[in-house]
């Protein structure tokens, strides 16, 4: 009796270590679902860099553009990576995103750095977003599209463009007998009767090596006819329409209406003219007015101001568009894709135009009946919306044309006439040449 009870207490006690050495069923469980939790509170958000190659021409605009890429992410629950600053800054970080295939998820950009990367293979057509976009405030005005198409596909979503409009002194329109010059005809006989040197000279016109001389040359190309490419991008420079223009810059140069320094000017050559009173009219952007309303007032209200003179073919202005792309190489292209959407609902979009004031002038049809357009120095570049192409049309913007718009090729072909006594013929064989030198580069 006393031995099976002994072996009874030694039994009972080999149970009781069993179960205290196996791990509870429970607890194992509980661990598990423990682990689980920690995996979801660590999980990685996404994340998004979007780069803005220049500034918005004024700090509320580019705090107000930030923001809204912020409010999305914060609603989207993303995290972002902004980076803005100036081309100076900007094109060199572009290169080298470029170089080692690591461009940022969203770009907001000019003509000649999305080209560069649509030539790269690394641009995403996006017709499926533009086709949403082009739904809204009465669809895209077709020529703001004309930027990022590329042999039937577009590249990107134009936000704004540049326009420009023309200013004539009141009191010498008013002593000239004339009404506003709607034509380019008009404006130099303008010109001819109010040419007062060196009080006052006809023109202001830009004909020196600068960025607005191109554009102008250029717009004044296309209102007679002519034009540097044609629509299969083929060099079409050499037209009797590129002779008359030059033949009329020439006609006008010899009558002495402008002064002689005009052929070295600088793109603030003819704003400082006019602002100084010295010019009949100018060709410019909305700058010179916002200049005139701070710092002259008198010759803000002696100042009329118009859309941008028209020529026997119709009336054309040379300006740039800025757009949004998404390069192919991110890898959350969808949520990119509901960024642009948030960022192109109308009162988000009316919000970014209003503070640009009139620096940039909207790309949907709807919106050129905003009352901030209904002013006398905005109605004019809103009335420029529709007929601002830019460089290379009717053509695509091409490496060549951006090239040929770099180098301001058109001036210097206005330059061998004016300054070096060249003929026409010589001038534009030249400038054909050069051409036909920036395509086979292109081509490499």
């Amino acid at each position: 009796m006393r031995k099976t009870s002994v072996f009874l207490l030694i039994m009972m006690l080999a149970t009781l270590l069993l179960q205290a050495c196996a791990a509870p069923t429970p607890q194992v469980i509980e661990k598990v679902v423990t682990k689980e939790v920690v995996k979801e509170v660590v999980k990685e958000r996404p994340k998004l860099q979007v780069w803005v190659d220049h500034s918005f021409y004024s700090k509320g605009t580019d705090a107000l553009f930030k923001s809204q890429v912020f409010e999305w992410a914060q609603q989207a629950g993303v995290d972002i990576e902004y980076q803005q600053a100036e081309p100076t800054v900007m094109t060199p970080r572009i290169d080298a995103a470029l170089e080692s295939k690591s461009l940022p998820d969203m770009l907001y950009s000019a003509d000649e750095r999305i080209v560069k990367i649509r030539r790269a293979g690394q641009l995403l057509p996006i017709d499926d977003l533009v086709a949403d976009l082009d739904q809204r405030m009465g669809g895209f005005l077709p020529n703001s599209l004309a930027g990022v198409t590329y042999e039937g596909k577009t590249y990107g979503i134009p936000q704004v463009m540049l326009a420009e409009m023309l200013y004539v002194r009141k009191d010498l329109l008013e002593a000239a007998g004339m009404e506003f010059p709607k034509t380019w005809d008009e404006a130099f006989a303008l010109a001819q009767k109010a040419h007062n040197p060196p009080t006052v000279w006809g023109t202001g016109m830009q004909v020196g090596p600068s960025f607005d001389a191109e554009h102008q040359i250029t717009s004044l190309l296309w209102a007679y006819g002519g034009s540097i490419w044609s629509e299969d991008g083929s060099i079409a420079l050499d037209s009797p329409a590129t002779r008359e223009v030059l033949a009329m810059i020439k006609k006008y140069w010899d009558a002495g209406l402008w002064p002689g320094d005009a052929v070295t000017g600088d793109d603030a050559y003819n704003n400082k003219l006019y602002q100084t009173g010295k010019a009949a009219w100018i060709y410019n952007t909305g700058s010179v007015a916002k200049w005139l309303a701070q710092n002259d007032k008198e010759l803000y209200d002696n100042t009329v101001f118009g859309p941008p003179p028209a020529g026997p073919k119709g009336r054309f202005a040379n300006g740039i568009t800025e757009s949004i792309v998404v390069p192919n190489t991110g890898k959350n292209i969808e949520l990119v894709k509901d960024l642009i959407r948030y960022l192109n609902d109308e009162e988000r979009y009316k919000a970014i135009i209003t503070e640009m004031s009139g620096f940039r002038v909207p790309v949907y049809q709807d919106l050129k009946s905003m009352d901030m357009w209904k002013g006398p120095t905005m109605t004019p570049l809103i009335e420029s919306a529709e007929f601002t192409y830019p460089v290379g049309w009717p053509g695509p913007v091409a490496d060549a044309a951006l090239q040929e718009s770099s180098e301001k090729l058109m001036t210097a072909m206005v330059g061998r006439v004016l300054v070096d006594g060249w003929t026409a013929d010589q001038a534009i064989a030249e400038a054909v040449q050069k051409l036909e030198q920036m395509q086979a580069r292109a081509a490499q």
